[in-house]
């Protein structure tokens, strides 16, 4: 079943060559049990794990549907997320404010939204994704940057944000690996489309990936398992679409379009695909808000245009950005780690 097997590692590329809505789920074998990360992949390889190990454990990278929609297939197993995602695998309120649906839609269409959710968890079938499958999840909390071990493997957990406030980037340093997921270096670009996902932020972290001393980049969809060098040369084109998204943004702007006008520019989504699927919509909203937000705070005098763009389109300003702060925050940021050199792998 594996696409390809390195020391206890198996990496499973999802159905659709993890096309969305199926994402590549890692599973790592232990002496006694095994370790899952990511639960996205489809029900091909839900039944091969479920055939072939024991997963006691697993782990998610962040809260996108794509990547947990399988949970209920393994209710047994413990779930282990990060603590800024922790709200969002308690309560659908807050899935449905990080999502932007709150910024799209107001807090009362928004509580619809949830309510609709609610309504289907108990008619849930085999293969619908949904997110209130996460709620009920046995749930723990892993670390970022520090070393953990998976079914006695070493990985640390990167916190890259930018894509969500939560996302990470699991790393084996004794195999050289590292889970770049949704850095997926593929033709449609970054996405950044929920109202907690922050640009700059992202454009942080995947410079932040260069500095792991890995050898093998795993993504989470279509692209697969890419080396050093090819990673190091798609991602520069990949980040490089953020710019160009953000100079058609712009020029828009400086060329007096009316902010009604903006979400049809194909910034983020080609307009028949927005045709066919209409919650696209939101997401082409939210990237564009997020890129006007940006261009103010890097000193682009347009908040007039901003609040227009607001109200044009129904938009709550209040929700437009969410962060969850933890009690406790944890550090965040790849920085130095104690990594073993190449030599020293296994």
């Amino acid at each position: 079943m594996s696409d390809l097997h390195i020391g206890p590692i198996e990496i499973l590329i999802g159905e659709n060559q993890s096309r969305t809505p199926f994402s590549t789920s890692l599973l790592i074998k232990g002496k006694e049990s095994d370790a899952f990360i990511d639960c996205g992949a489809g029900e091909a390889v839900f039944d091969y794990v479920k055939r072939e190990h024991n997963v006691q454990d697993i782990y998610v990278t962040h809260y996108h549907l794509d990547h947990i929609w399988g949970l209920a297939e393994f209710p047994e197993s413990l779930v282990w997320i990060n603590e800024r995602d922790l709200p969002k695998f308690s309560d659908l309120d807050e899935i449905a404010k990080a999502n932007g649906y709150f910024a799209i839609y107001g807090e009362e269409e928004g509580k619809e939204w949830v309510r609709g959710l609610r309504e289907e968890a108990g008619a849930r079938k085999r293969g619908h994704y949904s997110w209130s499958s996460v709620i009920g999840a046995r749930k723990a909390i892993y670390p970022y940057d520090r070393e953990i071990e998976l079914a006695g493997t070493r990985v640390v957990m990167l916190h890259a944000p930018g894509h969500c406030e939560g996302f990470c980037c699991p790393y084996f340093p004794d195999y050289g690996i590292l889970h770049v997921g949704d850095f997926d270096l593929t033709a449609f670009g970054p996405w950044y489309n929920n109202a907690d996902s922050d640009i700059d932020d992202m454009v942080l972290s995947a410079k932040q990936t260069l500095l792991v001393d890995a050898e093998l980049y795993v993504t989470s969809h279509q692209k697969g398992v890419v080396s050093r060098a090819d990673y190091q040369r798609l991602l520069e084109t990949y980040m490089g679409i953020i710019d160009r998204r953000e100079e058609k943004v712009n020029r828009a702007v400086r060329q007096g379009m009316p902010p009604e006008q903006l979400i049809h520019q194909e910034v983020f989504y080609l307009q028949k695909n927005v045709q066919q699927t209409p919650r696209l919509l939101v997401f082409e909203k939210m990237g564009i808000a997020k890129h006007l937000r940006r261009l103010i705070k890097h000193g682009e005098p347009i908040q007039d245009y901003y609040e227009s763009y607001l109200t044009a389109h129904g938009m709550h300003g209040e929700f437009v950005d969410y962060v969850h702060t933890p009690s406790a925050a944890t550090p965040s940021g790849v920085g130095e780690l104690n990594r073993p050199s190449k030599g020293e792998r296994k």
